[in-house]
């Protein structure tokens, strides 16, 4: 008797115990594990960029203005290349996984090259037998963007406006007659059109790195070349038509 009444306390001693200390682990708060925020791509950015371009640049109707009724059949094709660094800043709008933005970059540029026109007899550059040349200094785009975001990888295509600051060279250079030398050089900024497309990821906190490609068509242009001394040769004008392919890199912060 005494045995089974002290089994009964035992028991009831152990069922009051589990139950006080389960209404102590009711009364505390439940601690939940800490969720990590959703990357977000919105806001402003600026960065830095660089890369390597390449270009067509095509001569045509190259006239005589002193001369207007004599119709040059001199035309010249040549390519152009080299290297551009420069910056560019902008915002972007997330909307779920769609983001949305605007961007304007600039860059200075050393992407050159020289050709030949073909007179039908043999080459010539204008009226010489030495090449034109042309050489891109500046370069830039103001463009609009539209991406996927997925998490921090961003892929997107732009497209909007484009410029870019040109000069022409070209003349004579006599060696027996130097007398008879004569050279002009030409500076033009045009504007035109570009589209292009792109990768982003964002690789700590507010940095990102990117790679893009533009193409820009900078359309049709014409230029006057006023040769010095012009004593011997007249101002010759030409139509230029040009366009740009751009592979860059890039780094962005983001406010």
């Amino acid at each position: 008797m005494r045995a089974s009444l002290l089994v009964t306390n035992i028991l009831a001693a152990l069922i009051a115990g589990g139950a006080a200390q389960a209404a102590d682990l009711a009364s505390k708060p439940v601690t939940k594990a800490p969720v990590a925020p959703v990357f977000s791509w919105t806001g402003f950015y600026v960065g830095a960029q660089a890369g390597y371009g390449w270009a067509q640049n095509d001569f045509s109707n190259s006239v005589d203005p002193l001369n207007p009724t004599t119709l040059s059949v001199a035309d010249a094709e040549f390519s152009l290349d080299g290297g551009f660094v420069g910056g560019q800043i902008g915002y972007n709008w997330q909307i779920s996984n769609i983001v949305l933005g605007v961007e304007a970059d600039a860059a200075w540029a050393d992407i050159s090259g020289s050709g030949s026109y073909f007179n039908g007899v043999a080459p010539s550059c204008i009226q010489s037998n030495d090449a034109c040349s042309s050489k891109i200094d500046a370069l830039g785009t103001i463009t609009g963007r539209l991406g996927v975001a997925f998490d921090r990888i961003l892929l997107y295509a732009k497209g909007g406006a484009a410029w870019a600051t040109t000069s022409h060279t070209a003349g004579n250079t006599d060696l027996a007659f130097p007398a008879f030398s004569y050279s002009a050089t030409t500076d033009s900024t045009r504007w035109g059109w570009t589209v292009g497309a792109g990768v982003e990821w964002a690789f700590f906190n507010n940095w990102s790195a990117k790679v893009e490609y533009n193409y820009i068509d900078l359309g049709s242009n014409q230029v006057t070349f006023n040769f010095t001394p012009n004593t011997f040769i007249n101002p010759y004008q030409a139509t230029v038509d040009q366009n740009v392919q751009l592979v860059k890199a890039g780094i962005n912060y983001r406010f």
